[in-house]
């Protein structure tokens, strides 16, 4: 995609971030939680916008309606950073926009922002049947260091959540 470009989270996106976290995911943050993250002064976001004129079909009118209107927000990274470790909290791609390497350009982003502010490790956890975001996280440098049995629930399903980091020394070699 042209035209993409990635900038600092704020306020005004949090309504369509909560609303792909709904979504996409069992366990999602809500506008309340979002906007205590962003008073939160460890917390860090990233956010990709498309242009005006790449506004996607989507089968969910509402959703549309607040892309069209709200913002361009196609993805998203919330992370927090103390000291020299960060914890990536959730990343997501509008599927309308997935396969487009938005989640990839949002990760090396955090990550180079990471590397820049001498962090020295990134957490994260996924569930173990998120096959794209296994892979893409692989392709990064991170590696599973443990896992949560049965952390996530997809309606009557557990999942398990794999626990993986990254040395930024490692990946930047």
């Amino acid at each position: 995609m042209t035209g993409r470009y990635i900038r600092r989270l704020i306020k005004a996106d949090c309504d369509v971030i909560a609303d792909l976290e709904a979504s996409l995911f069992a366990t999602a943050l809500d506008q309340p939680r979002l906007h205590a993250l962003l008073k939160n002064p460890v917390f860090y976001g990233l956010v990709t916008v498309a242009p005006k004129d790449d506004t996607p079909n989507f089968a969910n009118v509402a959703l549309a309606d607040k892309y069209r209107t709200r913002s361009h927000l196609t993805g998203y990274i919330l992370a927090t950073i103390i000291a020299d470790e960060a914890e990536i909290i959730s990343i997501a791609v509008d599927p309308d926009h997935q396969g487009r390497g938005i989640a990839g350009d949002l990760l090396l982003q955090f990550m180079t922002h990471c590397r820049t502010f001498d962090v020295a490790v990134i957490t994260l956890e996924v569930a173990a049947d998120n096959l794209p975001a296994l892979g893409l996280y692989r392709q990064h440098g991170f590696a599973e260091f443990g896992l949560r049995k049965g952390y996530y629930r997809h309606g009557n399903q557990k999942t398990d959540a794999i626990m993986m980091k990254c040395r930024i020394t490692e990946a930047f070699s």
